[in-house]
């Protein structure tokens, strides 16, 4: 009784209940228009019993959950259902133990499922058996048949990013989409925003500050906040264009930068035009130009697009191009570090460029070249193929004020600060003319020395005028060639 004061709606009557198929809007739960499933599905719940809980649960949890976190629940409650009948002696309440929760892990696993999505179903199910009974729905013998240890552990996802050259082949192609669709993929493309935001963005959504520059100014459900990016004056342009267009085919009444088109590529009514587009739909768009115009992958197979691979695409090249990790931050809206450190992933290229940015034409105090080529297809191949010591040694090196210490920053030196006699020393041409300085002044030094007889320091010196000689010859060669 309590928990029909608690969860009662105006849409409430006599037969609610008893159906399988609830709209989110009967329970008070609002969906983005961008979805395509606005039920919850009980149907499958075999057991009365269960589907009772179920339900009275989906009402509770109404409350205080999202649409997605909803769904989630009742698929990880119908999971336990089909386990229930499998394994279960008596199909009731009394087959819910520890045995029981083994079994459903069990058939997790066997479906093969990611580690993820079974940490949410265990989790959910955990979740649903403690507050059943401690609502006192159902008396169960003992409500905590599943431990913390019992959840997977989950590897860190590296993100999902787009190739440049999937990219580049979008691009070549992007105009065969529909007019709403193309500019609406040319926009997430630079942005990185969510699909949602995006799909529902409307035609006063950029603003422009004092100096002239331009924003995009969005709501993001998931974080129940107002949001707003710096843009180019090309995207702004992008939607200005865009704005013309729905005007002419709208009309300045349709509030939707990104409204359905009046008819389908094929020229069908669309009976959805004017209201934004759902996600599957601008999905689907997607990946029939990639199989169309033929854009395929590093695989050569055609090329599986998702919406949210163009947020993944943006946050690690922002990453790679050196952007700070808390600027990323606040440009995709994250709410924690935690959220944008999925997208701190170094790519191959960046490696690359970072690592011929610091190596250059390395030479040491001997006029040693040192050879990048082969380190750079080690790393070009993945990091399993990588030197490790060779990483630590040289990525990890140590700044100075005329080169590169390659030794590795844990370790002290015994050298006092003379580099130019020490092997662990590197260089390149950015140098060049600190060297050139540094050896006129010691050449100086040895006439001095050499005048008074200075036995020490003429040996002192003559060492790292040699080294010096050594160092600038190779970089002039190369400044030369």
């Amino acid at each position: 009784m309590m928990l029909a004061v608690i969860a009662r709606r105006p849409t409430d009557d006599i037969g609610f209940f008893d159906r399988d198929i609830w709209r989110f809007d009967e329970i008070a739960v609002s969906v983005s228009e961008t979805k395509s499933s606005y039920r919850l599905n009980f149907s499958n719940i075999t057991q009365f019993w269960l589907k009772v809980l179920a339900k009275k649960y989906i009402r509770l949890m109404a409350l205080t959950r999202s649409f997605g976190v909803l769904q989630n629940y009742v698929t990880a409650i119908t999971a336990l259902s089909n386990s229930l009948a499998k394994h279960g002696a008596t199909g009731t309440e009394v087959d819910i133990t520890r045995d029981l929760a083994i079994l459903y892990m069990a058939d997790l696993k066997k479906a093969n499922l990611a580690p993820d999505t079974r940490k949410k179903r265990i989790l959910s199910v955990k979740l649903f058996l403690e507050i059943a009974h401690r609502e006192g729905w159902v008396t169960l013998n003992n409500p905590t048949i599943f431990y913390s240890e019992d959840t997977p552990k989950v590897p860190k996802t590296l993100p999902r990013f787009i190739p440049e050259a999937v990219m580049h082949q979008l691009n070549r192609n992007i105009e065969r989409l529909e007019p709403t669709i193309m500019r609406l993929i040319i926009i997430i493309q630079e942005c990185g925003m969510r699909i949602s935001e995006i799909a529902m963005l409307t035609k006063n959504c950029s603003i422009q500050d004092s100096d002239g520059d331009y924003f995009l100014r969005t709501y993001q459900s998931k974080m129940q906040k107002e949001h707003s990016i710096p843009i180019t004056s090309e995207i702004f342009n992008v939607i200005v264009e865009q704005v013309d267009y729905v005007d002419q085919v709208f009309g300045k009444s349709c509030q939707w930068l990104f409204p359905v088109e009046p008819k389908t590529r094929v020229g069908r009514k669309n009976i959805r035009a004017g209201s934004p587009y759902k996600t599957k739909t601008i999905i689907d768009n997607l990946n029939w130009l990639a199989k169309s115009a033929n854009i395929t992958g590093n695989d050569g197979k055609p090329y599986h697009f998702t919406t949210h691979m163009f947020r993944h695409t943006v946050g690690t090249r922002m990453i790679n191009n050196g952007v700070p990790q808390h600027i990323v931050q606040r440009y995709l809206g994250h709410e924690s570090p935690t959220m944008t450190s999925t997208y701190a992933h170094i790519m191959d290229s960046t490696m690359k460029r970072e690592f011929a940015k610091f190596k250059g034409l390395m030479v040491d105090i001997a006029g040693n070249v040192f050879d990048s080529d082969t380190i750079a297809t080690d790393i070009s191949r993945g990091a399993d193929n990588v030197d490790s010591q060779w990483l630590k040694r040289h990525i990890s090196a140590q700044a100075l004020p005329n080169g590169l210490c390659a030794m590795p920053v844990v370790q002290s030196c015994d050298k006092a600060n003379a580099c130019l006699t020490c092997g662990n020393f590197r260089t390149d041409t950015r140098y060049l003319a600190h060297h050139k300085e540094q050896l006129e002044r010691t050449c100086s030094i040895l006439d001095t020395a050499k005048q008074n007889g200075w036995t020490r320091q003429i040996e002192m010196n003559e060492c790292l005028r040699q080294n010096l000689i050594n160092i600038i010859e190779p970089l002039e060669a190369q400044n030369d060639a």
